[in-house]
């Protein structure tokens, strides 16, 4: 134990009363490891001169060690000065209290006893809450977080000795954890700092598209420049418009002729800040906002514009989102930039000005985003919420999986009315069907936005997600493993240059995680079709496992390639993807041809939910009323749905997933491959038909369900049983977004939601707290 004093402190910390409580709670609360032990001999202290004393120490627990304590030295204990000691001992009269101050607050009165552990002072601070629990674990965890960061050495091996930092620190310590860390942040910038992680990630998370094809869903706004996710102009603007190769307009409006986009549809408090932007463009035109952007000044190539989200959506309201209009002449490189900076070397917290940085250290967004449109500058609000896993999956943000309705023949400038045959069959483009993917045709830096929506053609919007520039640079800042999907039509020469790029930027210490498509099994997507059509050439065109045989050739060959450009395959993790209900497409795709050999781990989905009805042909498993007595289709309430989901005979439910986990690990160890999971979580959708007057209760009772604390305590278990039963990294599904009528599949309803309102979040969180780390070798 090192017992230099290491800045010993006196009455500082926080100025709010809330924070003399916390600090007490855990400081007092947080022992349980070796104890100084009801002294009862005389000692100098609060009860004067040889008073009879009681002994004990301060210390924090680290739960994610089996309940290890450190020591906390430097507290003030007592109104004299006493500070505790190097080894967080502190003695006080027999009979009184154990006073503890924080700052100028007035002090708190904790039992005085030889051991004090957080529980004990749990009980007493969050007894009158009305989730005691909740609240003791939230204060525990903040407590926590905060003296692991004002330990003057960061290094709580040696004890905890606190810095005199913490003097002019003030936070709100109930406050749901990522709110806490949030402020913390902000107020260690000042000093160069950064809030000490509770755990190192151990799961991982889907990416989605950054802008939603669907104006009722917000996405996560990934960049400083929020019109990197505007709609691309053509699609809002006069069909007579002339474009250059960037998207640009060239074309100047007339009165009858817009020239138009719009950006963060349905978006709410919290997506990105409310405050002042500013708008730069290159041109002689002039911009006119709408929506949620109101303009404030305006000069040759520079608005002012103050942006404020609602806290809810007006559903009656056509501008919930924000309109930019372009009145007269041309204009291109438009940003808008939200506003403040970063401090340097810490991205993921956004700062109001300089004052809030080391000397020199202060990056403004206008000024980087001024001299290089094309800076990858991210919104550290985003960046924050990723930090919290290993494993980022592109899929989404490649806009990698297009559609099965991608190649459907439609009317002429009818892009979403599909042509049937004489059954009501689509008739499909076979050629559009079977053509490859270019390099060239992928997004681009110089690109004007890098989004889309359902305005124009699927085949149009297919890869319109982000550069890879973009892609390796966030996994670079968030020093996490990128997982991509290669697109299932990708060239030879697209899938070589992108390996090629990656390796050659990629952080040394980060392995390439890649995938060939995205549930090529499902008929859903333009890939299942691609591969039964590429199967034919294999040999028998009515073989049924002819798509699986030929995903599982291609694969092979994109793994080759990505082992090639890498020289070699120690930064790579090559993954099969496969149906998580179904281990023999798994063993059938393993023991095709030498699929194996390029084979590291099978990706498997990892998704609960429940039958839908009793009369599925399709899903004899779910038409016996005896087991399945009340199918998601006849729920009424909140606790049907639970009920459903932990029914033990429902093949879809808890128990109906691990049995699946179960199977799929088998067939991986057999092989001798780890089991990954590229997605999962709940998967709570109406899965057939439904009476149009029933149809919005039951999107309210599944979208109840999603926000109810049991889905949390369901995630936990859905993680801990994907532990159990052998799998490695699991990649929930997914970034923050809007629940909607496709579902509720984000994992907070907003980028900035409360860890506390968003249980889904919350139990994710728990679990990875409980494990500290990776539980498999090698990770």
């Amino acid at each position: 134990m090192n017992t230099g004093t290491k800045g010993a402190i006196s009455r500082y910390l926080c100025r709010l009363p809330s924070l003399s409580v916390a600090v007490v709670l855990l400081l007092a609360g947080c022992g349980g490891g070796t104890n100084s032990g009801g002294d009862t001999s005389n000692h100098t202290g609060n009860g004067g001169a040889g008073a009879v004393t009681t002994s004990g120490r301060l210390l924090l627990l680290d739960p994610t060690r089996n309940n290890a304590s450190t020591a906390i030295s430097g507290l003030q204990y007592s109104d004299n000065g006493s500070v505790s000691g190097a080894d967080g001992s502190f003695s006080v009269a027999s009979g009184n209290s154990l006073l503890l101050y924080l700052g100028n607050n007035t002090p708190l009165s904790v039992p005085a006893k030889a051991s004090v552990t957080q529980q004990d002072i749990a009980a007493t601070t969050c007894s009158s809450n009305a989730d005691p629990t909740a609240c003791a674990y939230t204060l525990s965890k903040n407590l926590e977080r905060f003296l692991l960061s004002m330990d003057s050495d960061r290094n709580a091996s040696n004890g905890i000795q606190l810095s005199p930092n913490a003097n002019n620190l003030n936070m709100a310590w109930t406050v749901s954890t990522d709110q806490f860390e949030a402020v913390l942040a902000q107020q260690l910038a000042a000093y160069g700092q950064t809030p000490a992680a509770l755990f190192k990630p151990s799961l991982g998370i889907n990416s989605e598209a950054p802008q939603a094809e669907q104006n009722s869903i917000s996405s996560p706004i990934p960049f400083a420049d929020i019109f990197r996710v505007a709609r691309p102009l053509r699609e809002y603007s006069c069909q007579d418009t002339a474009y250059d190769a960037y998207g640009w307009a060239t074309t100047p409006p007339s009165s009858t002729c817009l020239v138009r986009t719009f950006l963060l549809d349905s978006a709410t408090q919290g997506q990105v800040p409310n405050g002042r932007y500013s708008v730069l463009y290159e041109g002689t035109g002039k911009i006119d906002y709408s929506g949620y952007a109101k303009i404030v000044s305006s000069t040759a190539g520079h608005d002012e514009i103050d942006i404020n989200l609602p806290a809810k959506l007006d559903s009656v309201a056509t501008n919930n989102r924000i309109g930019l209009r372009i009145t007269s002449g041309t204009v291109k490189n438009i940003r808008i930039i939200m506003p403040g900076g970063i401090c340097e070397g810490k991205p993921s917290t956004r700062v109001d000005s300089a004052a809030n940085c080391p000397a020199g250290q202060y990056r403004s967004f206008e000024d980087t985003l001024r001299a290089d449109r094309n800076a990858i500058v991210f919104n550290p609000d985003y960046l924050r919420f990723l930090k919290d896993f290993r494993v980022v999956r592109m899929m989404n943000l490649m806009e990698a999986s297009p559609s099965y309705l991608t190649c459907a023949q439609t009317e002429v400038g009818k892009p979403n009315s599909f042509i049937r045959d004489a059954n009501n069959n689509l008739i499909f483009d076979q050629t559009c069907m079977t053509q490859e993917f270019l390099w060239d045709q992928r997004s681009k830096m110089s690109d004007a936005v890098w989004g889309a929506s359902g305005n124009i053609a699927r085949l149009e919007r297919y890869g319109r997600g982000v550069p890879i520039e973009v892609q390796v640079e966030l996994a670079n800042q968030l020093n996490a493993h990128p997982w991509f999907n290669i697109p299932h039509n990708a060239s030879e020469t697209y899938i070589r240059e992108f390996a090629r790029y990656v390796e050659a930027h990629l952080n040394i210490g980060l392995k390439a995680h890649v995938e060939y498509s995205n549930e090529a099994w499902n008929g859903i997507f333009w890939a299942y079709h691609y591969m039964l059509k590429k199967g034919e050439t294999l040999g028998d065109p009515t073989d049924p496992w002819r798509g699986a045989n030929f995903y599982a050739k291609q694969a092979s060959k994109v793994f080759q390639i990505w082992e090639d450009e890498f020289g070699g395959t120690q930064r790579l993790i090559r993954l099969l993807g496969t149906y998580q209900n179904d281990a023999n497409r798994t063993e059938r795709m393993l023991a095709y041809s030498d699929t194996r050999q390029y084979v590291d781990a099978i990706a498997t989905g990892g998704y609960f939910y429940a039958c839908w009805q009793n009369d599925d042909a399709k899903l004899p498993a779910c038409n016996d009323g005896n087991k399945i007595p009340k199918p998601l289709v006849n729920a009424t309430s909140v606790d049907d749905i639970f009920d459903a989901i932990d029914n033990p005979n429902d093949p879809f439910g808890m128990e109906g997933l691990k049995n699946q986990f179960i199977k799929q690990v088998a067939v991986a160890q057999k092989y001798g491959k780890a089991l990954y999971a590229y997605e999962g979580g709940q998967h709570l959708t109406i899965g057939g038909e439904i009476a149009t007057d029933r149809k919005q209760n039951m999107l309210d009772l599944l979208q109840a369900a999603n926000r109810d604390p049991r889905m949390g305590e369901h995630y936990q278990r859905l993680l801990e049983t994907w532990k159990a039963a052998g799998g490695q990294t699991f990649m929930l599904f997914s970034v923050p977004h809007t629940f909607s009528q496709y579902g509720s599949f984000g994992i907070k309803e907003s980028l900035n939601q409360p860890r506390n309102s968003a249980p889904k979040y919350d139990g994710a969180m728990k679990f990875q707290e409980g494990q500290g780390q990776c539980w498999w070798s090698g990770c």
